[in-house]
């Protein structure tokens, strides 16, 4: 197969997608519902509040959502002049041009470190990893993520070390931070890590040139704090603490009904505190249970990686398409009977599909490893290669799944691709 058959096939996979969206039945998560609110309330309201503005007030929505998608999805407002179908047409026409343009400084890695790798791999790999084709095409920020992340690694693999590919990494990984809260961290291993590997070649500009996101996140805590009086990146971080890290860890532990308990206990602790009193108390709370059952959270916190790498995306499948689906496996695998849940989950018309990207899932895997132990790329390439993935991969936490690791679909193909011999072979 040529080069030129692969992206016809792959546009046109897109492009069905897109008018699915379009002319069908425009799928929208919860999130997506939180991320127009947003927008909505920058244009009448000039403020960052992701929730419907006529509710009863809760400052977590002002933090909730980063500025950068919300702005974006402003811009796309303004330009279809608040026509609803001309919006989402634009906005989903240009993630698809955006995911295109992700698999294509892709395949420009894999052409430059193992030239003639087969093209009909690579569409064999892209076919099978349709969480691209579904994330294209919902109102999420993830696509946008997802450029971001192949773009560090591009200039990481491609450019000698100097103060502008210093800088852009900075700024892409700036725009990373302001679309999810889970990228924050990095804003501080990235200059550590150039600290660590600090030698005659790399000037001291290139190391304050990667402070920028640190001042970045500190400016933008800065501006949260006086909107909501308290100092944090965003209210995601506390929410996920409480609802999913802590919940999950105590259904495991506990079951059900006494893992509602303790949460509904430390939520009834903090009424009639203010909202920073309020933050502050259900993160020391969460701290104290995770620290206190520590080896049962590093358990699922394990787990949630291997999900986040081998989840066939059933969730994804049932929200685009509109599918009914009866069960929650986020929190029921944490029930009795898991085994038996998740073999129901696959008992549908879906399921066979389901069952096939699950084994693609594990053959990813095990050419993820295969790339990591071959001899004829450099350590230091390899973790060039890996840094974002095991980044994002060790902040998944308990409930990993396929939309975690969706932002790293190009990595994991050019990973796919350095990991096969070429044609000429």
């Amino acid at each position: 197969m040529n080069r030129k058959t692969f992206w016809i096939i792959l546009a046109c996979l897109h492009a069905v997608f897109m008018l699915k969206q379009i002319l069908i039945y425009n799928s929208l998560l919860q999130d997506s519902v939180e991320y127009l609110f947003a927008a909505d309330n920058l244009i009448q309201h000039k403020s960052l509040y992701a929730w419907n503005y006529n509710f009863a007030h809760n400052p977590d929505w002002l933090t909730k959502r980063p500025f950068l998608y919300p702005v974006i999805l402003v811009f796309f407002k303004f330009i279809s002049f608040q026509n609803t179908t001309l919006f989402f047409l634009l906005i989903y026409l240009v993630q698809n041009l955006i995911s295109l343009n992700n698999i294509r400084l892709s395949l420009k890695l894999a052409d430059k470190f193992n030239p003639g790798f087969n093209n009909l791999k690579a569409l064999f790999f892209m076919l099978l990893s349709v969480s691209q084709l579904i994330y294209a095409n919902f109102i999420m920020c993830e696509i946008w993520l997802q450029a971001t992340f192949i773009g560090i690694t591009y200039l990481l693999l491609t450019h000698e070390n100097s103060f502008k590919k210093f800088l852009n990494i900075s700024l892409l990984l700036i725009a990373a931070m302001s679309l999810k809260p889970v990228v924050m961290p990095a804003a501080v291993i990235y200059p550590i890590i150039l600290l660590i590997t600090f030698n005659k070649k790399t000037k001291i500009s290139y190391f304050l040139i990667s402070l920028l996101p640190v001042f970045f996140a500190y400016i933008s805590s800065l501006i949260n704090e006086s909107r909501t009086g308290y100092r944090q990146y965003s209210s995601i971080s506390t929410i996920n603490l409480l609802h999913y890290n802590s919940y999950v860890m105590l259904m495991q532990t506990y079951g059900t009904h006494k893992a509602d308990s303790i949460i509904d206990n430390i939520k009834l602790q903090t009424r009639g505190m203010s909202y920073s009193d309020r933050q502050s108390f259900i993160e020391n709370s969460c701290k104290k249970l995770i620290g206190d059952h520590l080896a049962t959270y590093t358990y699922l916190h394990l787990r949630g990686v291997v999900f986040a790498l081998i989840d066939p995306g059933r969730f994804d499948f049932t929200q685009f398409f509109h599918l009914a689906h009866k069960s929650n496996l986020i929190y029921q695998t944490n029930q009795k009977g898991t085994f038996g849940k998740i073999i129901q989950s696959f008992m549908n018309p879906l399921g066979f599909l389901l069952i096939l990207i699950l084994l693609f899932n594990l053959f990813r895997l095990i050419k993820a490893i295969d790339f990591l132990f071959q001899k004829r790329y450099s350590w230091p390439f390899k973790l060039l290669v890996f840094s974002i993935p095991v980044y994002i991969l060790a902040l998944t936490g308990p409930i990993g799944t396929s939309r975690f690791f969706m932002p790293l679909i190009p990595i994991a193909l050019l990973i796919y691709l350095l990991s096969t011999k070429p044609q000429s072979s």
